[in-house]
């Protein structure tokens, strides 16, 4: 009774503790009382100045929730303010949006920011790392069917043919490597693809559609018409849509699937901001296949949109908390050696910010590490360091048996195997 007791303060006091931080915005003694925008600024960098918890920057700025899926846009050349409300801090840009020119045309600045969040392409990372997407859009994906020469590898300016498009436009090919399964439930989650190029739709005129008959129309799909193999067969038939590949990262490979790009690059803006509610996360995969990552490095969590989570939340990275057995020395006055049992908190050894959001997965980038980062580590919202999360209070084995048991089972969770 008394360990339920323990246990339900210790989840209580980790839910009050996350509102009680979120409360606190400490500005910096140094912060310019004016600032004018620099090119190569990024609002990560510019946020530092400012606050010593860079992501609470849409709080400086007195921006809501609503507000921050269309955040306040900064562009280089505008000076920022900082006046207080109150007694509050507050930040405003003086000046309009800047118009910068580029021969032979105007530079479009109306949409997204004129500075990026951190200094890393996004989309590059997005079209370069392991992406978790549903099962069920590569089920009724388009495929690549044919290219040239009969080849069945495609590179950068190749032609190429896919089946099942039915709308113009860009698109990504990808193929799946491994399924990902929630670590503690065995639920599954996503599906982990790999991209391998940036392909768009070549103009094709379907002369054969022509031919179709209305009679014939009764029983074909819209975008058929009947070919004759033999004088009394008639075979439903189809024109391939033709792209063009317009990037290859890897081998494009016929069989490929295709998804269609990201509306823009505004898809990868975001602000950095505090989650609305409390997360409690573990990271499930690490980009490239490995076990440890680091700085600007891509990660995936077990929890997504369904779990309140949004594009730019930022959350620390914990190593769990652990118990530790120890042998106390034998003491002066003939006192006999002792073993105890000592709780270890969880450590926060890292940031990371949420840059890609799917129902039940998202994928990170981490800002800053200590050390390394390991699938299975927790991820929740930041202020927790020290602090004996009630994660996980598995006693240290006490026999040379249990230990191996426990180290197997260590292992075979960091290999991703469920048996």
């Amino acid at each position: 009774m008394q360990k339920r007791i323990i246990t339900l303060l210790c989840t209580v006091g980790l839910a009050l503790s996350a509102p009680a931080l979120a409360q606190q915005m400490k500005l910096r003694p140094d912060a310019p009382a004016r600032y004018t925008v620099k090119s190569g600024d990024t609002l990560w960098g510019i946020s530092g100045k400012y606050l010593y918890r860079p992501w609470q920057w849409p709080r400086l700025w007195s921006a809501n929730r609503d507000i921050i899926r269309n955040p306040h846009r900064i562009y280089p050349g505008q000076t920022l303010v900082l006046t207080y409300v109150n007694g509050q801090p507050r930040l405003s840009v003086e000046g309009g949006i800047p118009t910068i020119k580029l021969s032979p045309r105007v530079r479009d600045l109306s949409s997204g920011y004129g500075i990026s969040t951190v200094n890393v392409n996004f989309y590059r990372m997005f079209m370069k790392h392991p992406q978790v997407i549903d099962e069920k859009i590569t089920k009724d994906a388009p495929r690549l069917v044919g290219g040239p020469d009969n080849r069945e590898l495609y590179s950068t300016g190749d032609r190429v043919y896919a089946y099942g498009l039915t709308e113009p436009g860009k698109y990504l090919s990808y193929r799946a490597t491994k399924d990902i399964r929630d670590p503690d439930t065995g639920k599954y989650l996503g599906q982990e693809v790999e991209f391998s190029g940036e392909l768009a739709t070549l103009p094709v005129r379907r002369s054969a559609m022509a031919t179709r008959t209305a009679e014939d129309a009764q029983y074909l799909k819209d975008n058929e018409y009947y070919t004759r193999k033999h004088p009394l067969v008639k075979i439903p038939t189809e024109t391939a849509q033709a792209l063009m590949v317009t990037e290859s990262v890897s081998e494009i490979r016929k069989g490929d699937y295709l998804l269609a790009m990201p509306e823009g690059e505004d898809a990868f803006y975001m602000m950095p901001h505090e989650p609305a509610s409390q997360i409690n996360a573990k990271i499930v995969s690490v980009m490239d296949g490995v076990a440890e990552a680091g700085p600007y490095q891509t990660i995936t969590l077990n929890k997504g949109r369904a779990d309140g989570l949004e594009k730019g939340a930022v959350l620390s990275l914990y190593k769990r908390s652990k118990q530790l057995r120890t042998k106390l020395d034998d003491r002066p006055g003939g006192s006999r050696a002792t073993l105890k049992y000592l709780s270890i908190p969880a450590e926060e050894v890292g940031l990371a910010m949420v840059y890609r959001v799917s129902e039940n997965l998202s994928s990170a980038i981490i800002l800053d590490a200590k050390t390394n980062v390991n699938i299975g580590d927790l991820v929740t919202n930041p202020g927790h360091d020290l602090d004996d999360m009630p994660y996980e209070y598995k006693h240290v084995p006490n026999t040379p048996q249990e230990q191996h048991n426990y180290d197997y089972e260590q292992w075979d969770f960091r290999s991703n195997i469920k048996h």
